[in-house]
C-alpha cells in the first residue's frame, strides 16, 4: 500500500469540516513560536469583494518595494495559490516541509484537538511568512470573522467589504447577525475601512468600532469612486478620498469593482499616513497590473465566454447588472453549477429572467447540488438542459457559437480553468 503523502495528510483534515473558534489555531501557532506576531498585518472580512481588495492592496505595496505576504481563499486549481509572497506561490518543497512539521505536532494530540484543513493551512502560511521575513501581510478572512482562524492576527487595519447573506447556517440569517460575526475582526485602537453596508449591518459595525476605540472610514461617506468607462477591456475611474486620483485604469471588470478598488486605495492611503512609502505612480501601476481569475474573466471573444465566481444572490445580482451594462446589445446563455449550502433558489430567481438558455452542471465537489434539483426551480423548463459533467458542458458550449456566462460556484470556476489552461 502506498504511504500517505504530506498533502494527503493535509487533505484528510478536511474531514473535520468547519469549526468556528480560535483555540486550536492559537495552540498550534504557539508551538511554532507565534510567527504571526513577527510582521504587521491587514485583515479583510466581508461576503463579496474580499479577494479584489486584498489583491489590489498587496499588488500596490509590492510595486512600492515591499515584500508582501498574501493569504487568500479558496484556491482555484492548486492550494499553493492561497499563500503568496509578491505574487509568487509558496514553493512546493517548502509547502510539503511545513506540512510535515505541523503533522508531527498534530499527531501527538487526541483527534478531537486536530485542526481543520483551513486552520492547518493558516498556521503553515503564517509560519512561512515569518520565515521569509515579509514586510507586511494582507490576509483575507476565510469565513465570518470573529471565530475565523485568521482572526488571531493582531491586525492594525481591518477592512469589511460588502456584507451579504451567505454561510447563513454558521453566521446567522440576518444582516445584523452576519455583521456581528464579520466585525469580530475589529481590534482595539485600529483603523476600520468599510464598504457601504445595509443599515442594520452598518449600525453593528459602527457600534463595534466605537466599543474598540477605533476609527471608521466608510465608502460613500469618507471616500468614493466614480466610473468613467466600463468595457470588456477594463475600466477607467476616479477616486476621491484623502487624496484624489483621476483616470485610474484597471483590467478588472464590473461596476462593483469600483467600490472594492476604492476600499483598496483608501487602505493604501491609511498605510501612507502610517509611514509606508506609497506614491501615486505605485497606485496607478499596481491597479493596472491586477489579474484576478474568475472575476468577470473573459476566456474567449467572438463569441464571448465569461467566467465568474458569483455564488450567492448578492453576487449574482451584481453579475447580472454588470452583464447588461457591459453588453447591452448581446444575448448570453448561462452555464451554472451551485453548491448545496448556497441559496440556489434565490440565485435562480434572479438570473433566470436574463437568459433564454440555461445549462445546469455539477461542480466537482461533494457539496454540489444535483442539476436536476436546480431544474425544479426554473419557471420555464423548456429553456433548461442538464449536462452533469463540467468538462462535457464546456466542450458543448464552445461548439454552439453563442455567448456564454459561466457562474454559480468557485468550484465550477476551478473545473473550467483546469480544462481551459
Amino acid at each position: 500500500m502506498k504511504k500517505p503523502s504530506s498533502l494527503d495528510f493535509l487533505n484528510s483534515l478536511s474531514d473535520f469540516g468547519i469549526k468556528l473558534g480560535l483555540d486550536k489555531t492559537i495552540y498550534y501557532l504557539e508551538k511554532m513560536g507565534n510567527p504571526h506576531f513577527k510582521y504587521p498585518s491587514i485583515l479583510v472580512a466581508g461576503t463579496n469583494g474580499k479577494g479584489s481588495v486584498c489583491k489590489s492592496v498587496s499588488k500596490v505595496l509590492q510595486i512600492a518595494g515591499y515584500k508582501v505576504g498574501l493569504y487568500t481563499s479558496p484556491h482555484l486549481i492548486d492550494v499553493r495559490e492561497r499563500i503568496k509572497i509578491n505574487d509568487v506561490e509558496i514553493p512546493e518543497s517548502i509547502f510539503l516541509e511545513k506540512i510535515k512539521i505541523l503533522k508531527k505536532i498534530i499527531e501527538k494530540q487526541p483527534i478531537h484537538l486536530y485542526p481543520t484543513y483551513f486552520e492547518a493551512l493558516t498556521v503553515i502560511a503564517f509560519l512561512y511568512f515569518a520565515e521569509e521575513k515579509i514586510d507586511i501581510l494582507v490576509c483575507e478572512v476565510g469565513m465570518g470573522g470573529r471565530f475565523d482562524a485568521t482572526n488571531v492576527l493582531p491586525s492594525f487595519i481591518n477592512v469589511i467589504t460588502k456584507i451579504g447573506l451567505d454561510h447563513t447556517e454558521f453566521l446567522g440569517k440576518t444582516y445584523k447577525e452576519i455583521a456581528n460575526e464579520k466585525s469580530g475582526i475589529i481590534k482595539e485602537n485600529t483603523v476600520v475601512i468599510s464598504a457601504k453596508q445595509k443599515k442594520e449591518a452598518y449600525e453593528v459595525i459602527k457600534k463595534k468600532v466605537k466599543d474598540k476605540n477605533s476609527k471608521l472610514l466608510v465608502y460613500g461617506e469618507d471616500f468614493n469612486g466614480e466610473i468613467l468607462k466600463l468595457s470588456p477591456e477594463g475600466m477607467i475611474f476616479n477616486f476621491y478620498g484623502k487624496e484624489k486620483f483621476r483616470n485610474l485604469q484597471t483590467d478588472l471588470i464590473g461596476l462593483h469593482q469600483i467600490e472594492n478598488l476604492s476600499i483598496g486605495i483608501e487602505t493604501l492611503l491609511v498605510l501612507k499616513e502610517k509611514g509606508y512609502k506609497i506614491k501615486e505612480g505605485d497606485i496607478r501601476k499596481g491597479l493596472s497590473q491586477i489579474n484576478w481569475k474568475a472575476r468577470f474573466q473573459i476566456l474567449q471573444k467572438d463569441p464571448y465566454i465569461i467566467l465568474d465566481g458569483a455564488h450567492n444572490p448578492d453576487g449574482v445580482r451584481i453579475l447580472m447588472k454588470n452583464l447588461k451594462t457591459i453588453f447591452p446589445d448581446k444575448k448570453f446563455s448561462f452555464l451554472v453549477g451551485i453548491l448545496k449550502d448556497k441559496d440556489y433558489k434565490g440565485m435562480i430567481k434572479i438570473f433566470e429572467k436574463y437568459t433564454d438558455k440555461i445549462i445546469f452542471t455539477k461542480p466537482n465537489s461533494e457539496r454540489a447540488v444535483e442539476p436536476t434539483i436546480l431544474l425544479n426551480y426554473v419557471k420555464n423548463k423548456k429553456k433548461v438542459e442538464v449536462i452533469n459533467n463540467p468538462k462535457e458542458a464546456y466542450e458543448y458550449i464552445k461548439k454552439t457559437k453563442e455567448n456564454w456566462l459561466i457562474f454559480g460556484s468557485l468550484y465550477l470556476a476551478s473545473d473550467i480553468l483546469s480544462i481551459n489552461v
